[in-house]
């Protein structure tokens, strides 16, 4: 038994080397010292090591930044690519992805303080979601988007937000909606209309009644009902 175990596990290993030496995406991360990438500290990979100091720094003001919200940041696995071979390595077409709480991918034109900022937000405000919030999402994608935009000061965009673009970004309750919400807005303005309303929030009730109302929601609350609370005070 303990044989046949060892040849399973093995076989499936070897399964998912070939599947990542195939087939270009964040699966590849199991692997990452086998497409060229380097660990310059734990859990961070990019293809630019003798670019250390400047990554490490910049992660580090990241996360700062996320923790003067949350009280801690997160802790996902990074891989940095400053090169777009890197970046189709993994797959990635975006500034930045984040998986839950388990990886964040930063694609060239995401090496930068905003990207980074938004990306650990997300994945710090994921931490408390399994593999069932996938399709039964706890907060809402326009809050989920328009808190890490809020946080990050990122993307910016400088157009007017009216309260046509605003109605639109809350009608994106999943994650799948959002390039919808890209096509009817552009980018620049569904990020920015989504953080106006995680703002109106804010402003309602303060940065503390903010984190407040996530934590609720960690804990099992609605967040519609908590929302329409606050919103009818």
């Amino acid at each position: 038994m303990l044989a046949r175990t060892f040849a399973l596990l093995f076989n499936s290993l070897c399964a998912a080397w070939l599947l990542s030496t195939a087939v270009p995406g964040p699966h590849r991360v199991l692997f990452a010292d086998s497409f060229g990438m380097s660990e310059i500290a734990p859990r961070i990979w990019t293809d630019a090591p003798a670019r250390k100091t400047e990554v490490l720094d910049l992660i580090d003001n990241a996360q700062t930044r996320v923790a003067e919200f949350f009280g801690d940041s997160a802790t996902p696995v990074l891989v940095i690519c400053t090169r777009r071979p890197c970046a189709k390595t993994f797959g990635i077409r975006a500034n930045g992805l984040s998986f839950a709480d388990n990886l964040v991918i930063i694609a060239p034109r995401g090496v930068t303080l905003g990207t980074l900022t938004h990306e650990l937000t997300h994945s710090r405000l994921h931490r408390s979601m399994g593999l069932r919030n996938i399709f039964a999402q706890p907060f809402p994608t326009w809050f989920d988007e328009g808190l890490a935009t809020l946080i990050a000061d990122h993307p910016r965009w400088q157009g007017r937000i009216t309260t046509a673009h605003r109605n639109r970004v809350r009608k994106v309750q999943r994650f799948w909606q959002w390039d919808d919400a890209f096509r009817d807005l552009g980018v620049g303005r569904a990020y920015r209309a989504a953080a106006a309303e995680v703002r109106e929030i804010e402003d309602r009730v303060g940065r503390a009644g903010l984190a407040d109302l996530i934590r609720r929601v960690d804990a099992g609350q609605d967040f519609d009902t908590l929302e329409q609370a606050i919103r009818s005070r």
